[in-house]
């Protein structure tokens, strides 16, 4: 019974004992079976008993019936990427006691833990996730969701790639209808340079989205499928989709989506040679981005090594770059970026002793750790031209050996 699940929050709420609450209407006894729904009880006794805890029991039981399918729009926004939607839902809800019922409290605080992930709120989804630790008897859809949410905290957050994929792995979508966590599997997959795995899942996911109408989530997706793409090695750049994205994202309103494109589209333009379209993309996308979004350090590095690479910018102004690269990096916790920034401030110095110094003992050793296949190569190929060229064979070999590991084939040739 609806209304006893209220009577008893709202007096366990204010702190009121059974006898108390029931005094000169009913008895305790009468008060336990209420809030149990174990008996009968007239609208006379409710309504005195809803007068005497200074609420409106049909507006409170208004309230209870409609949660659910607020709470499932609020999820719905976030996973489709609608900001505004679910920052002016959240609103809505803060105001909401009912929501500390047993009815609702886990959904609230799983969907609110998504709500942080999606605006970069960390340190509130982090403490979040602690509690869930400590929560008992789970159902198999909030199981399944906590493995969604533990995979996203540590992509998006904590880098750690391979514990990522261990969460996302494990959720079973008979018991959780959101195939949104393909496109977390496929970012992951990504990120370790799994370039098969990465655009398989995001063909899984795009047919999610796609089904769910979000042209946010659909030009993200596509993105990613190209990042796999354009890496092959017979990709022709003249063949690119960024511009049809960029268009379709600019035409949309979604600046978040353009600069994303914009950043990998000036990242493609740099791997084929062509710096001077990757400088003017990475400053078009330092134009939309703040400093104080989780990207922008991303695309402020990659504007740094375009303009390096052109040799049009004064030593003073890269400098001046790498110096505000290191600042917000240190000052954002994020180790990858101080380790970057830290390498280009040697670089632009001229200080090529400290700048192997600093990748063979820091940067190797930190990517090697946590799984960046990519970053993990590239800097061994780094370390094995520089003892190579002062003549450390041995320790040029001991570079070497990873790679040729990797590629090494099974099969034997006469």
């Amino acid at each position: 019974m609806i209304q006893g699940k209220i009577i008893k929050f709202h007096r366990e709420l204010q702190v009121l004992k059974q006898i108390d609450l029931g005094e000169g209407i009913c008895s305790k006894t009468h008060i336990s079976k209420i809030e149990r729904g174990l008996t009968e009880v007239s609208e006379e006794t409710i309504e005195l008993l809803a007068k005497r805890l200074r609420i409106d029991m049909k507006a409170e039981i208004n309230t209870y019936l409609s949660l659910d399918l607020l709470l499932k729009e609020w999820h719905e926004s976030i996973i489709l990427k609608l900001n505004s939607k679910a920052e002016s839902i959240k609103k809505q809800l803060e105001g909401i006691v009912l929501l500390q019922l047993p009815d609702f409290y886990r959904s609230y605080t799983l969907i609110l833990t998504r709500y942080y992930l999606l605006i970069g709120e960390y340190t509130l989804a982090e403490s979040l996730i602690e509690e869930m630790d400590s929560w008992h008897e789970l159902t198999p859809y909030d199981q399944n969701m906590v493995l969604h949410i533990k995979g996203k905290f540590s992509l998006d957050h904590q880098k750690e790639y391979n514990d990522a994929i261990s969460y996302l792995k494990k959720i079973d979508l008979t018991y959780y209808n959101n195939s949104e966590y393909y496109y977390d599997l496929a970012i992951a997959y990504q990120c370790m340079d799994s370039r098969v795995l990465a655009y398989y899942y995001a063909n899984k996911a795009l047919y999610f989205f796609t089904k769910s109408h979000s042209f946010t989530r659909i030009i993200e997706t596509e993105m990613l499928m190209l990042i796999q793409v354009e890496q092959e090695e017979y990709f022709d750049p003249k063949d690119s989709g960024y511009p049809r994205l960029i268009e379709m994202a600019d035409n949309l309103g979604l600046d978040d989506q353009k600069a994303k494109l914009l950043h990998n589209y000036a990242y493609q333009q740099f791997r084929y040679g062509y710096y001077d379209k990757a400088f003017e993309y990475y400053k078009q996308v330092l134009k939309i981005r703040e400093p104080s979004h989780s990207q922008y350090l991303v695309s402020l590095e990659g504007y740094l090594n375009a303009a390096t690479k052109l040799g049009l910018t004064s030593d003073t102004e890269l400098l001046r770059l790498a110096k505000e690269g290191f600042t917000l990096a240190n000052k954002l916790k994020d180790t990858m970026f101080t380790h970057y920034f830290q390498l280009h401030l040697y670089k632009i110095q001229n200080q090529k002793e400290q700048y192997y110094h600093y990748l063979e003992a820091e940067v190797y050793p930190y990517f090697k750790k946590m799984g960046y296949g990519l970053a993990t190569e590239t800097y061994e190929i780094k370390l094995f031209d520089y003892y190579m060229e002062i003549g450390e064979v041995e320790l040029a070999n001991k570079y070497a050996l990873p790679i040729l590991e990797k590629y090494r084939k099974n099969n034997e040739l006469v």
